[in-house]
């Protein structure tokens, strides 16, 4: 009896450890990796169809709705639920009109916002995320046979997530985004250039620098700041 006492109050002291949590702030992180990036473009392919113009995938290189896809992310724990973030991406995709030569959309930016995050939860090395951002999208649809400008836009992103601390400095992430932004292709429509940006990468922890004892003579106790 007192064998299985012991048991279970190892089990439980386990699952304690497990599931304790870290707070956010102080802690800093940077990501980098990339994936593939979804954008439907449904309208925009309709109104093509209309024109005369009709998706074709003539050419061997043509991605959409499928594209690639990179991307940064700098985050610090402001406080105990809360990361303030700067996200940096860029994304490409090539689709073709009939009669046109093939399209390159390119899109890049920089994103700031916030992610609500939780270091060592619910289990000890994983770091859930969700978070929005909101910043300057440069935006370029172009191809030989109708020439587009680069576009400036405000985009708007949703993200979750997770990373996984393989040690207290160095981990693995995943993360999935939704931004919205939109270009303009001559004599069609609008054309999506967000979409559903997929990543995959490493992070890189900066843990907060302990508290030091300051020692002042003639001062008394030492204080910690």
């Amino acid at each position: 009896m007192r064998a299985v006492t012991l048991g279970v109050l190892a089990i439980a002291m386990s699952a304690q450890t497990a599931l304790a949590d870290t707070p956010t702030d102080g802690v800093g992180r940077m990501s980098f990796g990339g994936g593939l990036r979804w954008t439907p473009n449904d309208h925009f392919n309709a109104r093509a169809r209309e024109a005369g113009r009709p998706n074709t995938q003539a050419q061997e290189f043509v991605t959409a709705p499928l594209g690639f896809q990179g991307a940064a992310s700098f985050g610090y724990g402001a406080f105990e639920w809360l990361e303030l973030a700067i996200d940096l991406f860029a994304g490409f995709e090539s689709f073709q009109l009939e009669g046109w030569l093939p399209f390159s959309s390119v899109s890049y930016g920089a994103l700031v916002g916030v992610r609500f995050t939780r270091y060592d939860f619910p289990v000890k090395g994983l770091v859930p995320y969700v978070g929005a951002q909101t910043g300057p999208v440069l935006v370029i649809v172009t191809s030989p046979s109708a020439v587009g400008p680069e576009r400036i836009l405000q985009g708007f992103s949703v993200n979750g997530g997770a990373a996984w601390r393989l040690t207290d400095r160095f981990g693995l992430f995943v993360d999935v985004r939704w931004l919205i932004g939109r270009a303009y292709v001559a004599d069609i429509a609008g054309r999506n250039v967000g979409g559903l940006f997929a990543s995959a990468g490493v992070s890189i922890f900066f843990p907060p620098t302990p508290k030091r004892d300051l020692d002042v003579p003639g001062f008394g106790r030492p204080s910690s700041f």
